[in-house]
């Protein structure tokens, strides 16, 4: 929402939202709509005035920064408020014309040129009517500052991390890590319910999945400082081995990787923080601290916030509460979400080995017809690389997939190559009816449903297998005559005489 409209932007446009600090950097004003700038977490991202951009009336306040996306460029938009998520289609939306070829001064362009441009659409979907901003003629637009993001700068090519899936994400300036084998979900922000009680460390509720679940001040947790108190938070939900779940406050998700121990580097025996909870060190220019996932699931302070949280909603039935969700955990899968293109997909995290950027040989050795775009040298083998927008019928964009995930079915190891880490969910599967056709290759057989939206799982273990059919069964033997004797020793051993001793 801003100035009265309602705007519509892509989900897959939008990389995150972040409070306008109090006073925005300067920044230089290559373009009137440009009115500062804001460091997100030591990036540098120019801000877009939406009265100047949109041609809006001027809103009273804009506290939030819309931060979108295009291709690996990001730059932030001000707005008055997130109105919610739709799902639109062709029925819902009105394709518009508003081409204003000249200018005041009736030369070609000019500013209302511009500003028709960035429409493409309106929408009505139930009561609500808005337009659907276009955010590749944002970025097309003359001198437009875009902001390089440093996930995608910093790749290099044939760099490898093996390990333990990690979490990254950031907690006001401090940059942490945890293993995905204790997280529950990664919950983008949403707005929280004050906590029951007077309490320094339990800041909050939010819902998930229809649970309520308690919201703890990381920071103060790990006696690292204490988290901005505000009504909209995001947070990793953390799974205790009681069953109970507990959400550490975050500002936003950075990655997600595999981390060997040989990477992480020891803190030695300083006393700094909350000691007992971290692990070590990972990475040199910008190192993320680790928090150790045992230590954070034994913590005396979590599990007292978890039983408080389970004792107020315990149901009337005759088993606990915590027995029942220990029971939903055991039946839920974890899975990694990946982006090819527009569109995401699930991976079962049991079925992934390897995370490494995508490199490639230039052997030329293909196989358009089944995916395989180029073979590298892994650890001793070739390896096939598999294009996924490929094999599932998706238009990559031309920016090349980053990262590849490596898989294996019966000793053979394949890579799939995809656009984005996103995070670690999860979730029960609801299989599907239909398996054939186009699907058959990545076995599309499934999915998965969190974060209110629908991911299909690819089983990368059955593309491999479809790759890779078995042998053919050797030759039958021939069939022993029936003079021949079959017995073998061991069935000849037991038809011998039991010998005793006296």
């Amino acid at each position: 929402m801003v100035g009265g409209l309602t705007l519509a932007v892509p989900i897959e446009a939008i990389r995150e939202v972040v409070p306008r600090p109090a006073a925005l950097l300067p920044f230089p004003a290559v373009r009137d709509e440009v009115i500062g700038a804001i460091d997100l977490r030591g990036a540098i991202v120019p801000v877009l005035d939406p009265v100047a951009l949109l041609g809006v009336p001027s809103p009273e306040r804009c506290p939030v920064i819309l931060i979108l996306r295009d291709a690996n460029r990001v730059i932030g938009l001000a707005i008055e408020s997130i109105a919610g998520v739709l799902p639109l289609d062709a029925a819902d939306m009105t394709q518009l014309d508003l081409r204003d070829e000249t200018d005041t001064f009736g030369q070609p362009g000019g500013a209302r040129a511009s500003r028709a441009a960035l429409i493409r659409a309106a929408f009505v979907h139930g009561d609500t009517r808005g337009l659907v901003l276009d955010i590749a003629a944002l970025a097309a637009l003359e001198a437009m500052p875009l902001a390089i993001e440093r996930s995608t700068a910093t790749i290099r090519p044939g760099s490898v991390t093996t390990g333990v899936p990690t979490l990254l994400f950031t907690v006001g300036a401090a940059r942490l890590g945890l293993a995905a084998r204790v997280i529950e979900a990664s919950v983008p922000e949403q707005t929280i319910a004050p906590s029951p009680v007077e309490d320094d460390l339990w800041v909050g509720w939010l819902t998930h999945n229809g649970r309520r679940i308690p919201v703890v001040d990381t920071l103060r947790l790990l006696r690292l400082g204490e988290c901005r108190r505000t009504q909209r938070t995001a947070a990793v939900i953390l799974r205790l081995p009681s069953g109970h779940l507990v959400g550490l406050q975050i500002d936003a998700v950075n990655d997600m990787l595999r981390i060997a121990s040989d990477e992480i580097k020891p803190l030695q025996q300083f006393v700094v923080g909350n000691r007992a909870l971290f692990n070590g060190l990972y990475g040199t220019d910008a190192p993320s601290l680790l928090l150790d996932p045992d230590a954070m699931q034994a913590d005396a302070q979590l599990g007292t916030v978890g039983r408080i949280c389970d004792k107020t909603e315990a149901g009337t039935g005759s088993r606990a509460a915590a027995d029942v969700e220990r029971e939903r955990t055991n039946a839920l899968r974890a899975f990694l979400l990946v982006r090819l293109a527009d569109r995401r997909f699930a991976i079962p995290l049991s079925q992934v080995e390897e995370i490494i950027a995508t490199r490639t040989s230039g052997l030329g050795l293909t196989d358009r017809t089944q995916g395989i775009d180029d073979y590298i040298i892994h650890r001793g083998r070739g390896v096939p690389l598999i294009d996924l927008h490929r094999v599932l019928g998706i238009a990559d964009g031309g920016n090349g997939a980053p990262f590849t995930v490596l898989a294996s079915a019966d000793g053979n190891q394949a890579g799939f190559m995809v656009d984005e880490l996103c995070a670690v969910e999860r979730s029960s599967v609801q299989l599907l009816s239909d398996t054939g056709g186009d699907r058959a290759m990545a076995r599309i057989a499934a999915t998965i449903t969190t974060r209110g939206a629908t991911y299909p799982i690819i089983d990368l273990r059955a593309a491999i297998e479809t790759l890779c059919p078995p042998p053919p069964p050797p030759p039958p033997s021939p069939s022993p005559s029936p003079t021949e004797d079959v017995r073998d020793d061991q069935s000849l051993a037991f038809e011998k005489p039991l010998q005793t001793s006296s």
